[in-house]
């Protein structure tokens, strides 16, 4: 990867005593995380950046008081504890550019993929890969993706001219692979996936999907965004990383803004095909950020806190569930960090209302009006909710 032609970060701001990255793959790194002094720990980063944030600023992350924030799919429980200790630390040497750290974290994504390094990238969150993917193969044909799909990054190319032909769901919501794989033909440059797919929430059958990429790749290259495989019910065998090992024409992303709630520190990576990750590390315009890389680098070793993120955003998504399904509403059947279903009414006006009472979720999706997105909090929110979608469905 082509460094920035400055002086590295400082060797002494490199993490003291890092697990290696065989360590990953022989058991949880020493020490169980603390999730009760997270409060002390955030105010430890602070303290140690020496910043006095006038309210403005600190306005710019922090969610106004009262409000329930339930809709962009952010993971209010991180980052990891022992994430933001080591990121304390390093704070006061940001004047540097990041250095060593990001072999560092490479080298973690190697070793528990079982990938070389010409397979794996880094990126300023996974929207910088999903964009550098989509310019770069779309300036050589169409992109082919599902009708209701993560989209931010296909808008973001088609603003700056390339084509996205996109192929309606299944009538049971899912990703309907055979209309895919059929409407693949020369004027095609790549294939997008999201899997789990967002906003409904649904996995595509491991095995289905491994079938479509064997049939297609060869003829095109497949693109799939993995933001929520940590919270599947089986990740390796939703995963195509295995394809990706075995030399598959596939490139995945994966982001450390869901399980591992740093959303606002952007940090993502992918995993590939070395001719596919070469186009996109050619096509990424982001440096890294140093920070984040730290933060992430020590939250993928936190399997404590890994752990009690899924177990809380699973209960979370049972009491959705649970609410949707107390007024006669059947929820897709999710295995992300959200849940989508059909409230039956206007989902814009829905969601005004429930603004009203301090809770944000998602409107209207093009296409599906009654449908509504909501996405985890903290269990104590989602409470909060129950009793106010029930006042407010009522009205």
């Amino acid at each position: 990867m082509t460094q920035h032609p400055t002086e590295p970060m400082a060797e002494q701001t490199r993490p003291e005593a890092l697990p290696s990255a065989m360590a990953l793959l022989s058991g949880r790194a020493a020490g169980v995380s603390s999730f009760n002094r997270r409060r002390a720990l955030q105010g430890l980063v602070m303290g140690t950046a020496g910043l006095a944030l006038s309210p403005l600023t600190m306005g710019q992350v922090e969610i106004p008081p009262g409000q329930i924030r339930l809709m962009f799919n952010e993971n209010p429980y991180g980052p990891s504890p022992k994430a933001l200790a080591e990121v304390a630390k390093i704070l006061p040497k940001t004047s540097y550019y990041p250095g060593a750290i990001e072999d560092d974290l490479m080298g973690l994504f190697m070793a528990r993929h079982q990938l070389d390094r010409e397979q794996v990238f880094l990126a300023s969150g996974s929207n910088e890969g999903l964009q550098a993917a989509m310019m770069a193969f779309g300036k050589h044909g169409k992109v082919i993706s599902p009708t209701l799909t993560y989209s931010d990054h296909l808008h973001y190319a088609e603003k700056l001219g390339v084509a996205v032909h996109r192929v309606p769901l299944r009538d049971d919501m899912a990703i309907d692979l055979e209309a895919m794989a059929r409407a693949v033909d020369d004027s095609v440059s790549l294939v997008y996936l999201c899997n789990p797919n967002n906003p409904t929430g649904m996995a595509i059958d491991g095995d289905e999907l491994r079938s479509f990429c064997r049939e297609v790749s060869p003829r095109v290259p497949i693109l799939i965004d993995e933001a929520y495989n940590e919270l599947t019910d089986k990740p390796a065998y939703t995963s195509m990383v295995d394809l990706v090992r075995g030399g598959a024409n596939i490139l995945i992303t994966r982001t450390f803004s869901k399980i591992f709630g740093m959303a606002g520190l952007r940090v993502g990576y992918g995993m590939g095909h070395p001719d596919i990750v070469s186009v996109v590390n050619d096509n990424v315009m982001a440096w890294r950020n140093g920070v984040g890389l730290y933060a992430a680098y020590h939250s993928y070793l936190d399997e404590d806190f890994i752990a009690f993120s899924r177990d809380k955003i699973l209960q979370g998504r049972e009491m959705v569930n649970a609410t949707f399904r107390r007024h006669g509403i059947e929820p897709l059947p999710s295995q992300t960090s959200f849940v989508y279903a059909d409230i039956r009414r206007d989902a814009d006006v829905f969601k005004a209302k429930m603004a009203t009472r301090n809770i944000k979720i998602r409107g209207i999706y093009e296409g599906y009006d009654t449908y509504s997105r909501v996405s985890m909090g903290r269990i104590e929110e989602l409470e909060i909710f129950d009793r106010v979608f029930a006042e407010v469905y009522a009205s």
